[in-house]
């Protein structure tokens, strides 16, 4: 997996310094495990699904990586995460997620008072179920796929 793309037609940059080429291929990025990196990493995703011209997901492919940088950020490593997105067919967007914690996120049916925990509920309704974790030697990654309605 490549951390930053080559191309040079165009750049992005995040709010937090981290420059990413744009092109019609996939984007990767490396980022700090802190609360701004939500935000870098919704930037990202926003800025291809657009390239794509596949506006119809950024509000939900925005929900998904929030969920699954901010469950990233407070694994507490001390490295870096990657947060990519990757376009498997012309309808359908993987979000992906790796940090360096072994530790599996779990979906959790809170209460109706919990000021957290409904995080992977929305991801697993906003995916239709097409999500998982890959589980690595140092860490794991985290993959969320949506596809644009049909006409």
């Amino acid at each position: 997996m490549t951390l930053l793309s080559n191309a040079t037609r165009g750049t992005l940059r995040l709010d937090l310094g981290v420059k990413v080429h744009q092109r019609a291929e996939p984007a990767t990025v490396c980022l700090p495990y802190q609360p701004a990196s939500v935000a870098a990493a919704r930037k990202l995703v926003r800025a291809k699904l657009r390239e794509w011209g596949l506006d119809v997901l950024i509000d939900d492919a925005t929900l998904v990586v929030s969920e699954l940088v901010t469950n990233a950020v407070k694994t507490g490593c001390q490295t870096r995460m990657v947060v990519a997105v990757r376009r498997p067919s012309p309808d359908r967007v993987r979000i992906l997620v790796g940090d360096g914690s072994r530790v599996m996120p779990v979906m959790i049916r809170a209460g109706h008072d919990a000021t957290s925990g409904r995080g992977l509920a929305m991801v697993h309704r906003l995916t239709r179920g097409r999500w998982g974790i890959t589980p690595l030697p140092l860490g794991k990654i985290v993959h969320a796929d949506l596809t644009a309605p049909t006409e």
